[in-house]
């Protein structure tokens, strides 16, 4: 599989002593991942969201420490207009808080990045982030290299301010500078 992120997204011993596992949504999951963005996020989503996070595969990844879901990347797949290509969306990421600093939420974006890169089909990767939420916006452009593309004005309805940063990852050229392997 080829994979453009060195930093692996295997499980491991990492997360304060306890072993982080990570797995495929499926539809089992659904009640546990509703309650668990309701606790993180500020929206509930509908059903749409959880059809839209099983029908992305893999892309779509939970963390559980001792089989409890801690945090998650709930991502969904959009083929072009032309039915030329596919973009994955990140709709969300997101971990517990007494779990962040354990690079949870960086490897669940790992692996779904290694995800879209494996997949020739997909040609970028792109989400929105909240525009005064500058450390978001920073973890995503150094640690990953996305590019702003622009902001979203008014993308968010409850929340203040209500405009999103639009952050995107061409997979395409990164394929390009990737040498095989």
């Amino acid at each position: 599989r080829h994979s453009w992120l060195a930093m692996s997204d295997d499980d491991d011993d990492q997360g304060g002593g306890a072993r982080v596992v990570f797995r495929d949504f499926t539809p089992e999951h659904e009640d546990a991942l509703r309650k668990l963005n309701a606790v993180i996020f500020p929206i509930r989503y509908s059903d749409k969201f959880y059809v839209e996070c099983a029908a992305a595969g893999s892309a779509t990844q939970l963390a559980f420490v001792e089989d409890v879901l801690v945090g998650a990347i709930a991502c969904r797949l959009e083929l072009l207009p032309d039915r030329s290509a596919a973009k994955l969306y990140v709709m969300t990421v997101g971990v517990l808080a007494p779990y962040r600093d354990k690079q949870i939420g960086t490897r669940l974006l790992t692996h779904s990045l290694n995800f879209a890169f494996a997949d020739p089909f997909v040609t970028e990767v792109y989400l929105h982030v909240q525009v005064n939420n500058l450390d978001a916006i920073s973890f995503y452009t150094k640690k990953f290299g996305f590019i702003q593309q622009g902001v979203a004005l008014h993308y968010y309805k409850r929340l203040e301010p209500p405009d999103a940063a639009v952050l995107a990852l061409d997979l395409s050229k990164k394929r390009k500078s990737c040498p095989a392997s």
